[in-house]
């Protein structure tokens, strides 16, 4: 890949569904969940930042530089991390974006899509985004796009809209099919992380 690759692990919400608890420092086989996810990520990126507002001390011990939201944006979830990440980016860097508590994503995931973005932008200039889609369902936050795309999360904070979903539109970001559905698991629920320990059959 030509273009340098920003990875932003987004660490930076309430946890709301997982008891207010800080997802990305829930232990799963001995390490927190963020460390599996940078084990992954961290060999497929040139740079690699972590959005978190709370918790900062524990995550400085990853080594990453740490964004956390801009004022006007806190508690605006992840678009905020997404924006507050903009200001450290040069316009034609690619930007790959993934989640704190998705602990087995593929280690050919910037790659994929990266391939396929600039496919589908030769094809279709209007493209400007990608993100995974399994069978059972699309992995909006997996979403990667230029760094001068992404400014179009700034108007969409102004008037309060928040979803994902409302970038991608914007965007006109594609979904990129990948097989591996256990890839993209998401300890959203404490059941979820419970039942991952369980399961897991191989050593992360």
């Amino acid at each position: 890949m030509a273009q340098k690759v920003v990875g932003l692990i987004l660490a930076g919400g309430e946890g709301r569904r997982m008891g207010y608890q800080n997802k990305g420092l829930l232990p799963l086989q001995g390490r927190r969940l963020v460390e599996h996810v940078v084990a992954r990520i961290a060999p497929q990126v040139d740079q690699l930042y972590l959005s978190a507002n709370r918790d900062l001390t524990c995550y400085e011990s990853l080594g990453l530089p740490i964004i956390t939201d801009e004022p006007q944006w806190e508690g605006m979830g992840p678009l905020a991390g997404i924006a507050s990440l903009l200001p450290y980016l040069e316009a034609n860097q690619q930007v790959q974006i993934v989640s704190c508590d998705g602990p087995l994503i593929p280690v050919d995931l910037v790659e994929k899509l990266a391939k396929a973005l600039a496919r589908l932008q030769r094809e279709d200039a209007m493209i400007k985004a990608v993100y995974p889609v399994t069978d059972q369902r699309e992995h909006y936050i997996y979403l990667q796009a230029l760094a001068k795309d992404l400014e179009v999360v700034l108007p969409l904070l102004e008037k309060g809209d928040l979803r994902i979903r409302a970038l991608l539109k914007k965007l006109s970001a594609a979904p990129i099919y990948f097989d591996e559905e256990r890839a993209f698991i998401n300890c959203n629920r404490p059941q979820d992380l419970e039942a991952l320990e369980r399961n897991c059959d191989e050593k992360l």
